[in-house]
């Protein structure tokens, strides 16, 4: 048996030759050699699908995630199944997978999503069990949600499973009547009273005691000094009078965020936000804008895929003139929507921000990429009902209408997962040549102060890796504006930038910025290599510009002195 490197190697010399056959069998060899490397998958697909054998790549790519997954290697088999969705969205078992890595890494929106999708499409297949399994395992994601459950309970009974529908209902009802309990005792306590220590007076023998006449200060020390305690004695009667300012009582929208930190501090979060939603449309219908946007904010952190929230951050910002601040949220309320796979509608909101900001290169990306899918599942009801439109009447009709408001409510109960989880799965993206998904995760893990710069690095090497220059210049630069960071983190943000420059033929440029990678790490040889190679490039650029300067110039001939002609004497004869 070869060792893997070897394989490795002879598969790259076959695929250099242009021989895709011999480099598919030693990879067929190779997987049966090394069943769980995850990575031999991943080549044998790609090189599957440069023979057009679609099929059979899809089914390697299939494996190779599975494999991933139990080697625990999630981001990369997230990447997989991606590859497996470009070429094929019928794959209904692929959802499921992507839910249960998404799952993994704690990145419950995204999990939600997948699994409602294969649920949905387990309906259409008429495959009824697992799609109400796949709804038990959703609720998982949100816990103590009585209004999931509730929802659980109805598409049960519609689906004529009466009883399992009752147990979610009760279970409902269990977790409503907690919370009720909570809520009644949060709004009936009373701060605790002051207990005053009882004075036992005791009877004692009054003596008469005779007035102590007063001493005078200045037999004991000089007239000076004497003067100087008597100001302090009068200081320090003047505070005492001072009598102390009664607390300022707070605003009901102070009291109501009060109440929702209290709530958030016991984990109830829904009365939490509704709190913080309540008290920032009390602040925005007040003019309290500062107040309304922070509160607003707040309710996006807890609830990312909340629209609501960033649809006021968006109003608040053009309110407040703010273009910049409008753009980002407009961002911020695309990116909610994509995530929640409304693609057209964050398509268009895409379009509005580039009418503000011709050049934002993330809305170009997204409007070029974003494309309506095939099976578009239509969350417009859910949409106009979350950004303020009329609602639809609360008898429900059918199973679908159902599921659309599961979906609402599994959205509007989701939190963010760890940040690093979607650096990582951006990197898997990435090695696969997934660029654009790389980029969407790098993007979301930017809202991390920790990797807001790495991930900016990273984003501006996809950019450049897919030819796109000028955007991976712009990048880039926004990542040298990130502040209080260790210095060697800017490196990558140098050297990245020395190679952008250096493309663009830019050779004092990439020097400058090649130069500031190496004195934050002189052991690079490529950096060194690099160097040494524009330097030796600048120098025949300006030996040759010399060159041409001098060609240029007319060439003159040297200047002879002329000997002033002698008068021509005319003929004349003297007779003598």
């Amino acid at each position: 048996m070869s060792e893997l490197g070897e394989v490795k190697r002879k598969v790259a010399e076959f695929e250099a030759k242009g021989d895709i056959k011999k480099a598919i069998a030693e990879l067929e060899k190779a997987v049966q050699d090394f069943p769980k490397e995850g990575s031999l998958y991943n080549k044998l697909g790609d090189l599957c699908i440069k023979a057009n054998r679609k099929d059979q790549a899809l089914e390697i790519y299939e494996k190779g995630a599975r494999v991933f997954k139990d080697e625990t290697y999630f981001p990369n088999a997230i990447a997989l199944c991606k590859k497996i969705l470009r070429l094929n969205t019928e794959r209904a078992e692929v959802y499921g997978l992507l839910g249960e890595l998404h799952k993994e890494l704690d990145q419950r929106g995204e999990a939600a999503n997948y699994f409602l999708e294969y649920a949905d499409r387990k309906m259409k297949e008429n495959d009824l069990e697992s799609a109400l399994n796949t709804y038990n395992i959703i609720k998982e994601l949100v816990p103590n949600n009585p209004k999931i459950l509730a929802t659980i309970s109805a598409i049960y009974e519609r689906v004529g499973k009466k009883e399992q529908g009752e147990e979610f209902l009760k279970e409902a009802h269990e977790i409503e009547t907690k919370q009720e309990k909570i809520r009644e005792e949060i709004s009936t306590e009373e701060p605790p009273k002051k207990i005053e220590p009882k004075v036992i007076e005791e009877k004692a023998e009054e003596v008469k005691e005779e007035p102590e006449k007063e001493i005078p200060l200045e037999e004991f020390v000089s007239p000076e000094v004497a003067e100087l305690l008597k100001d302090e004695d009068r200081a320090v009667a003047e505070e005492e009078a001072v009598e102390e300012e009664p607390e300022k009582e707070l605003s009901d929208v102070d009291k109501t965020v009060e109440l929702g930190e209290l709530y958030l501090n016991l984990g109830s979060e829904e009365e939490a936000i509704d709190c913080f939603r309540s008290a920032a449309d009390e602040a925005y219908g007040k003019k309290g804008y500062e107040k309304a946007l922070s509160l607003n904010q707040r309710i996006a952190e807890l609830r990312p895929f909340d629209l609501k929230s960033r649809q006021h951050l968006v109003e608040i910002a053009k309110i407040k003139g703010d273009r910049k601040l409008q753009v980002q949220f407009m961002l911020d309320l695309a990116e909610s929507l994509n995530r929640r796979d409304a693609k057209s509608q964050a398509r268009e909101v895409y379009k509005k921000i580039l009418e503000i900001d011709k050049k934002n290169t993330i809305a170009q990306e997204m409007v070029a990429t974003l494309e309506q899918p095939k099976d578009f599942i239509d969350l417009g009801e859910v949409l106009r009902t979350e950004l303020g439109e009329e609602e639809k009447s609360e008898s429900i009709q059918s199973i679908e209408g159902l599921i659309s408001q599961f979906r609402r409510e599994v959205f509007e109960s989701i939190g963010e997962g760890d940040f690093r989880s979607r650096y990582d799965l951006g990197v898997a993206y990435k090695g696969m040549g997934l660029y654009q998904e790389a980029i969407e995760e790098f993007e979301i893990a930017t809202k991390d102060p920790e990797l807001k710069l790495k991930a900016l690095e990273m984003i501006g090497s996809c950019f450049l890796e897919r030819g796109k220059v000028g955007d991976a210049i712009r990048i880039l630069n926004a990542g040298l504006k990130v502040k209080n960071r260790p210095t060697q983190e800017y490196f990558g943000i140098y050297f990245l930038l020395g190679d952008c420059y250096d493309k663009q033929n830019k050779i004092k440029e990439a020097l400058t910025c090649y130069m500031a990678a190496y004195k934050l790490d002189k052991t690079v040889p490529d950096l060194t290599r690099k160097i040494n190679k524009l330097k030796d490039k600048l120098i025949a650029e300006k030996k040759k510009g010399v060159k041409k300067a001098v060609a240029k110039e007319p060439h003159r001939k040297e200047e002879v002195p002329v000997k002033p002609k002698a008068k021509v004497k005319k003929s004349k004869i003297t007779y003598l």
